[in-house]
């Protein structure tokens, strides 16, 4: 979740047609989002600064792979609503009830699989540390991409809370930004978000996730950097540094699909972004597809219209703006 996405003291929701423009308002979204089925694509963000706490509460449609970092000095919560499948987080496929701790500078990777209903509360560290000895008298560790399940009266609450607070922000726009309204919504999400932090038990792990999901980020890091020209999944294997039966058990656990598979989305979607950015008249698919080291023109248009529903020509025909509109609406209810 990034800073520079900066959020007004009242915050506010936003509707979104373009999956890159929902992740770069993500905060501590990167550009690695790539949708894994065909659809219409909406997604809404809502953002409320409650004093020294970011409520970030999101919805999207599509099921879909994405990677995020924590800014260095800030922690926080990821929870789940709803009875559909939850996604798989830094290779953990989350269940009801559970909720993961977002440590200090942690990257991580999520796949989902279909509509997807998150919230995100993150604040200094510091700061939740000096709230967590105010509230209980107790100290707090933070441990990055732990996975704990707080009593079900416990997590009801705070999702409760959350859910409360995002209503009161779509339907009345700036009632956050009046201090005393701040002051009392960071005290009604603070104490539940700590008692579920700290009275939470927690899951109990193999090998640590936290290494496999660094070697995930490499991989992704080196797809992203190789892009522009044709890779063997051996030559990615050379620069993360494992062999490739361990890449592919790494990639199956961090994203759900193959290494190679994982390589052709990338390429997918960086085309789709390009032929919707680039001007229909002077360019072609060809002169778009080669430059992100595509050359099976064929296998590739195949693909391409199984996963988008549309050829590549029909991409880059569409009205820019529409392809790209984001709104800034009040969100429903």
């Amino acid at each position: 979740m990034n800073d520079q996405h900066g959020v007004s003291s009242g915050g506010g929701s936003r509707r979104f047609v373009d999956p890159d423009q929902f992740q770069a308002s993500i905060r501590g979204g990167d550009n690695m989002y790539s949708l894994l089925g065909r659809g219409v694509f909406h997604a809404e963000l809502t953002d409320i600064k409650a004093g020294r706490l970011l409520l970030q509460r999101g919805r999207e449609t599509l099921p879909r792979l994405a990677s995020t970092s924590m800014p260095p000095n800030r922690v926080g919560i990821l929870g789940w609503f709803g009875e559909s499948q939850l996604p798989v987080v830094r290779g953990a496929q989350m269940r009801q009830g559970e909720f993961m701790y977002l440590g200090l500078g942690m990257q991580s990777h999520h796949r989902t699989f279909g509509r997807n209903d998150f919230a995100a509360l993150t604040l200094d560290a510091s700061d939740l540390a000096r709230a967590a000895m105010d509230l209980t008298g107790r100290e707090l560790a933070m441990t990055s991409g732990k996975v704990v399940r707080p009593p079900d009266h416990l997590g009801t609450w705070l999702l409760s809370v959350i859910d409360a607070a995002t209503r009161a922000g779509q339907t009345t726009p700036g009632i956050f930004t009046s201090r005393p309204a701040a002051d009392a919504l960071e005290q009604a999400l603070l104490r539940p978000m700590i008692t579920c932090l700290l009275d939470g038990e927690a899951r109990n792990e193999g090998v640590p996730r936290g290494h496999r999901a660094a070697i995930a980020r490499r991989f992704a890091a080196a797809v992203e950097a190789s892009l522009d020209h044709p890779l063997l999944i051996l030559d990615l294997c050379r620069m993360v540094g494992i062999t490739a039966r361990t890449l592919n058990t790494l990639c199956q656990e961090q994203f759900g699909v193959s290494a190679q598979r994982f390589l052709a989305l990338r390429r997918l979607h960086l085309t789709r972004r390009a032929l919707l950015r680039s001007d229909r008249l002077s360019t072609t698919v060809t002169e778009v597809a080669t430059g992100y080291g595509i050359w099976e023109l064929g296998r590739f248009a195949v693909a391409y219209k199984s996963l988008f529903g549309e050829s590549p020509s029909a991409t880059l025909r569409r009205i820019p703006e529409l392809s790209r509109m984001q709104d800034l609406l009040p969100a429903t209810t």
